[in-house]
């Protein structure tokens, strides 16, 4: 049959452009389907950290880290314990993690994918797959065919992959909710610096910062199944974890203006059982996913884009798109991601150690041992309490 193209990529977020971008400038003729009909406009609503492997991951791909899309950059960030103790810790690097409009970031990966020469079609969700012995076609809303030598699905949490081929599970773990608050003001926040509350019960942790003049936000992370205990509302939830544990922030969650729209999403986590099948690759939010707290959601899905360009391109050369013919992703994502991924669940672990975090309040070597890249030195000392 006559193909549309050698690769068509569902989802032109930041995972979908990262092998898109690629692939292009690699020779392909690549489709990129975006589900969206436009650019969103400014989105700061889903509480996007870049930190510096993702800017890194972005210069890789012709993508400047500069714009009116960039906001507030982080030089710290403060952790505060159970008994309301605070260290604060500044990031030894001249290049820092910022806040972004995760609107203006996407529109300018797309840009980027237009200028090398890939083809964006709007206003395309992908609502089914079909695999031949030669092609994979990806079917729209609308009924519209796109057919490829293989698939690159990028398509999020609710990618058409997950549905259509069942390979979406619950992270048995890591059940949790997220819930986001924004406010034009918080009183006492530091500038520039994530601020990290943390309890050591519920795997409860509210954390944020201002993203830009006149706008913070602090998000709650907690299991999801102490929210379904309480039988509360997200919004009276967020505010029942902070009055139980925090009187500092409580305070300030009250009493603040808040602004925009709040949002809650649960559960945060899941697991997929493949990554790889024949003529179709996962990547992205696509591949799985778990509450990122250290600021890399992001970042998995450039790395996760850029191991997928790598392993289609030599599958594409050789004429092999089987399963199998994709084992250099499944070994690259395991060896630059996963155990990334297995130091955020010690992170969360240690969210329900209430003796370990007061330990680590006090203890710089075992603070450094728990936290990892989070457990740099303190400069500073505190009490909120």
């Amino acid at each position: 049959m006559s193909l549309d193209a050698d690769v068509v990529v569902i989802g032109a977020g930041p995972a979908g452009c990262a092998a898109a971008i690629r692939l292009v400038a690699a020779g392909y003729n690549v489709i990129a389907l975006e589900r969206k009909d436009r650019e969103d406009g400014e989105d700061i609503t889903s509480g996007e950290v870049l930190v510096v492997p993702t800017q890194n991951e972005c210069a890789q791909l012709g993508v400047n880290f500069e714009g009116d899309w960039v906001l507030d950059r982080i030089t710290g960030f403060r952790n505060v314990y159970p008994d309301l103790s605070w260290t604060y810790h500044p990031i030894p690097t001249p290049t820092c993690p910022a806040q972004v409009d995760r609107g203006g970031f996407n529109a300018a990966l797309r840009r980027r994918l237009v200028e090398v020469g890939g083809r964006l079609i709007w206003n395309a969700r992908v609502t089914d797959l079909e695999f031949r012995g030669d092609a994979a076609i990806a079917i729209t809303a609308g009924r519209s065919r796109h057919s490829a030598r293989m698939l690159i699905d990028a398509g999020g949490r609710y990618a058409p992959s997950l549905r259509a081929l069942n390979l979406k599970s619950e992270d048995p773990e890591f059940s949790q909710i997220g819930v986001a608050v924004f406010f034009n003001s918080f009183d006492g926040t530091p500038l520039n610096t994530w601020d990290r509350h943390l309890y050591g019960m519920r795997g409860a942790m509210i954390s944020g910062s201002r993203i830009k003049p006149g706008l913070y936000r602090y998000i709650l992370e907690a299991d999801l199944a102490e929210k379904q205990t309480d039988r509360l509302g997200a919004i009276e939830f967020y505010e029942s974890v902070a009055r139980n544990h925090d009187r500092w922030l409580y305070e300030r969650v009250m009493r603040e203006p808040r602004v925009g729209r709040q949002w809650s999403m649960a559960p945060l986590g899941y697991r997929v059982s493949a990554v790889a099948r024949d003529r179709l690759l996962l990547v992205g939010d696509a591949a799985g996913y778990l509450s990122p707290i250290t600021g890399q959601g992001n970042e998995f899905a450039l790395r996760t884009g850029r191991l997928a360009a790598i392993a289609a391109d030599n599958a594409l050369r050789s004429g092999d798109l089987s399963a199998s013919a994709f084992a250099s992703y499944i070994e690259g994502r395991r060896y630059e991601v996963e155990r990334q991924v297995d130091y955020v669940r010690a992170q969360l672990r240690i969210l329900r150690d209430r003796a370990a975090l007061l330990r680590a309040s006090r203890d710089d070597e075992y603070r450094a041992s728990v936290f990892g890249p989070y457990g740099i030195p303190a400069t500073e000392r505190g009490s909120l309490a």
